[in-house]
């Protein structure tokens, strides 16, 4: 057997047994009726709290009539089904009543009617509620899309393909002649896809703003294919950003000046310590001069190369040891085709603080070489190399096919300046060096390469 639905009825009427007619009525239709019956107002107004689910009202009462009944329920702003059943009532009645707001009408000798009535009516009901509930969340959604787009700091525009504007936010007082100065772009129209441009244009009072726009398409609910635009002024960080990069080509050029200067003295010492050496008559005293000649003269190429590179935060270390290297080998005079020098050089570039000390450890280990590793006329090579494979790790080394170390020293420290000078700068860099004799002399310093910041 079907469950009856729950109906909670309120009936205005005056006699009791056509109350009863219809609460049997509504049982036999499929609904376990729990109904009031009431007369007065009063009764009416005090049975309305809890509202039930339909009212069913005779048409004429002697103390209350339906359409005043009708009408009290509308000042409560209650949103219950009335239906108006009653013995006789005439068409144009019905018609006010139903004008007024009545769910249906019906008379009594047609009850067999009363349950689909109602049913209908229910249903009614919670479409005109659905209907409210929607309406309401609607009217919501523009008041919060209004409110938010009242409040945005960016300009947010809508245009058709013909550049006619059709929405416009208030995001300055100039919001709709920078819109209308904003072009319609007929090719995101045509592609279909978004674009990011930088717009120039002119305020009413004459101001030139710089707006970043993004545009995109879509639809309207009536299948209308507009342009949608949201702009940001952008002014004050162009002028920040043209601010910054004045400063920082005055930087650049200052910085250059400095490394210009700096080489520039470097290479007054380096001639002077020449020039001094060349007027000792002591052989020892002026080859030390002359190495010390050479040590300036290897930081000073540093300068003269970060001078001249794009990046003044790194150089390329390959480049710098082949001059370096050749202007070592033009220092000492070798004879051309007696001792070959070779390059095995990866790009590498370091930093300045790597820079000094990489470039005279190099300058000792390719001086010691051709001091000491081809006597006499004894012809050879000189290989220098650089590796950096994982991008970190580098390794220099300097390896001669000459004489090799003397036997005296082997395995032993050498108290010698240049080999001291080696070993400092290696641990200066965080480095090892390993020094190999045999067939010649190989020394390779490995180090980690400082990161860019």
């Amino acid at each position: 057997m079907q469950q009856k639905i729950l109906l909670r009825a309120l009936i205005l009427e005056d006699r009791p047994e056509d109350a009863e007619l219809m609460a049997h009525e509504l049982r036999r239709s499929g609904y376990d009726p729990q109904w009031q019956r009431v007369e007065t107002e009063p009764d009416f107004l005090a049975h309305l709290d809890p509202p039930p689910d339909v009212i069913l009202a005779d048409y004429s009462m002697p103390e209350l009539e339906a359409g005043r009944a009708l009408q009290l329920l509308q000042e409560r702003g209650l949103n219950i089904p009335f239906i108006v059943v009653s013995g006789t009532i005439g068409e144009d009645a019905a018609v006010a009543m139903m004008r007024q707001g009545g769910a249906d009408y019906l008379l009594k000798d047609r009850l067999g009617r009363l349950g689909p009535a109602v049913k209908h009516a229910l249903m009614e009901n919670v479409l005109r509620e659905e209907k409210s509930l929607a309406e309401e969340e609607l009217q919501a959604s523009e008041v919060r899309f209004h409110t938010f787009m009242h409040h945005s700091p960016a300009l947010a525009f809508i245009k058709d393909k013909s550049g006619r504007i059709l929405y416009v936010n208030n995001a300055s007082s100039d919001a709709e002649d920078i819109a209308a100065q904003l072009r319609a772009d007929t090719s995101v129209f045509e592609s279909g896809e978004p674009s990011r441009t930088i717009e120039e244009v002119t305020t009413a009072g004459g101001q030139v703003r710089q707006m970043l726009c993004f545009r995109f398409i879509f639809d309207d609910a009536a299948g209308r294919r507009l342009l949608g635009g949201v702009s940001v002024d952008i002014t004050e960080q162009k002028a920040a950003e043209r601010a910054l990069s004045e400063t920082l080509t005055a930087k650049d050029v200052l910085l250059r000046e400095v490394h210009h200067r700096v080489k520039n003295n470097l290479q007054t010492i380096s001639s002077l310590l020449n020039m001094q050496a060349e007027l000792l008559p002591d052989f020892a005293a002026r080859h030390a001069l002359r190495d010390a000649q050479r040590r300036v003269h290897s930081m000073a190429l540093i300068h003269e190369q970060m001078y001249g590179d794009k990046d003044m935060d790194e150089v390329d270390f390959g480049e710098y040891a082949k001059r370096l290297t050749r202007d070592l080998f033009d220092s000492f005079g070798v004879q051309a085709g007696r001792v070959r020098l070779r390059f095995a050089l990866d790009p590498v570039s370091l930093a300045m603080d790597q820079m000094i000390p990489c470039g005279l450890i190099l300058n000792e280990l390719v001086t010691n070489s051709l001091k000491y590793a081809f006597p006499g006329e004894r012809a050879g090579e000189i290989l220098v190399s650089l590796r950096c494979g994982d991008g970190r790790t580098v390794t220099m080394a300097v390896a001669d096919n000459g004489v090799g170390l003397p036997p005296a020293i082997e395995g032993k420290r050498s108290e010698s300046l240049g080999t001291r000078i080696v070993e400092i700068l290696t641990r200066q860099l965080g480095g090892s060096l390993d020094r190999q004799s045999g067939g010649g002399v190989s020394s390779i310093v490995t180090f980690t390469r400082f990161s860019k910041v």
